[in-house]
């Protein structure tokens, strides 16, 4: 269901407001990484399905799936539930595995949609490499206006360890500077 989904929101998107991608040559081809986008919009796990040419198994708030038929959908398309606020401890298991499989692990730093970049919330990589990602609405071209996409050089938080507050901060530092440089270059 996922790759069918991507094919016809693909359709879409490029129909009606297009899409730029850049630095798509950051996303690994065949091992696990964790790709960490900002998150303004619900739109934007849609469109960095569609930017990104490899599957990405999204975190999403547990709320998402709390009704049945959500919940079977959310897990069609390779997400599965994060109880945000606690230390949820399958998510974490859920992650683990799927960055160890070789998949691509997506996730939203800033925990919620969020318009600024105060709000980041701390990570640790786990031993693959962060690629942070920013979605945004690029400059109008005549009546579209279309979706930027921009992948941003792989941050290696020297995993497989125990990370440190220090390590944590540190890396959640670099994440949201490059974050700051995608977005300026985006717009």
């Amino acid at each position: 269901m996922y790759t069918f989904l991507v094919v016809v929101f693909r359709f879409f998107i490029l129909l009606f407001w297009g899409l730029d991608v850049e630095g798509l040559e950051h996303i690994p081809q065949d091992s696990g990484a964790i790709v960490a986008g900002n998150h303004t919009s619900w739109y934007d796990p849609v469109v960095l399905a569609v930017a990104i040419k490899r599957p990405i198994h999204f975190m999403g708030k547990a709320e998402l799936f709390e009704h049945p038929i959500l919940r079977w959908f959310f897990f069609q398309v390779h997400a599965f539930p994060v109880r945000r606020g606690h230390a949820d401890r399958e998510a974490i298991r859920t992650s683990q595995d799927k960055v160890t499989e070789g998949h691509l692990l997506g996730m939203f730093p800033e925990g919620t949609r969020n318009k600024t970049l105060e709000a980041l919330l701390p990570m640790q990589g786990g031993g693959v490499p962060i690629i942070p990602v920013v979605v945004s609405k690029g400059r109008r071209t005549g009546l579209r206006r279309p979706f930027k996409v921009t992948v941003g050089s792989p941050i290696n938080l020297g995993g497989p360890k125990k990370a440190s507050k220090a390590d944590i901060a540190q890396g959640s530092k670099a994440i949201s500077a490059q974050f700051s440089s995608l977005l300026s270059r985006n717009n």
